[in-house]
């Protein structure tokens, strides 16, 4: 999926945790940038299709591959390798709390450990941000990789099951946005109601998922192909028609004039 929908899908779960944190709006909103960084993150590895790579961090690490052959090929480095793993939430996380302790090493060990503690929720968020960025790429197609990296240092691949389109999904966009609109409204409600927004936001992040995952499961195409296909164009042209079926003329108009206002697959 595209780096829009895979954010959005973060802020979604830091809705969650912001919910269940019951903390300050400050702090909501840190956990909430928090799940939409972990959700963006993982897509950092394609800054080796960046045109000045070769030049620059190319250079500066005398990689004997081209940007683009990294992009495409299965490296650790690569797309959809080792930064689309669940090892890699799990490594920037200690690295973020070992940085804390170096910042904040004057503090006693109490005292770190409730600093720690007070970040737990951001932390979650971020970490299943990131977790659902990698689901979120299986249902795409197998395409070079054959899905994605997800148990490295293991070289096995899970997903490229070719289900959705690489874009073009606004009926699932429409669903993380709603998500986010519900959750962010409970959030707003009096702390006195804790448990009923608890269970309500789990609730319509539920309902959002399963609606998700039968959106993906029902598509009338087999988006499937390996390696690099000559559909491309063809594949790209029927996720919008079906999108078209899905939402109607008037909202899919306006979602694909929203699509080609942003610079950005969306």
């Amino acid at each position: 999926m595209d780096i829009i929908s895979h954010t959005l899908t973060g802020v979604a779960v830091g809705t969650v945790f912001a919910t269940i944190s019951n903390g300050s709006f400050k702090k909501k909103g840190l956990i909430i940038l928090s799940g939409g960084l972990g959700g963006a993150l993982p897509d950092f590895d394609a800054i080796s299709l960046w045109s000045k790579f070769d030049g620059t961090i190319g250079a500066f690490f005398n990689l004997q591959h081209s940007g683009k052959d990294i992009y495409f090929g299965k490296f650790w480095y690569s797309h959809h390798a080792a930064m689309h793993s669940i090892l890699a939430p799990l490594v920037l996380i200690l690295f973020s709390i070992l940085l804390s302790f170096l910042i904040k090493r004057k503090l006693k060990f109490n005292a770190f450990q409730q600093h720690i503690g007070s970040l737990k929720f951001s932390l979650l968020a971020f970490f299943f941000g990131f977790l659902f960025h990698l689901f979120e790429d299986m249902p795409t197609p197998a395409s070079v990789w054959g899905g994605v990296n997800l148990f490295f240092p293991s070289t096995s691949y899970v997903g490229g099951f070719g289900n959705i389109w690489w874009w073009n999904n606004y009926d699932l966009v429409l669903i993380i946005f709603s998500v986010i609109v519900v959750n962010l409204i409970l959030n707003a409600l009096p702390k006195r109601l804790y448990g009923f927004k608890v269970k309500s936001s789990i609730a319509v992040f539920g309902i959002g998922l399963l609606g998700f995952i039968y959106q993906i499961k029902t598509r009338p195409i087999d988006f499937s192909y390996t390696g690099h296909t000559n559909k491309f164009e063809e594949f790209e042209k029927q996720s919008k028609l079906i999108q078209k079926e899905i939402l109607g003329d008037q909202l899919f108009e306006f979602m694909n004039e929203v699509d080609n206002r942003i610079p950005l697959n969306f």
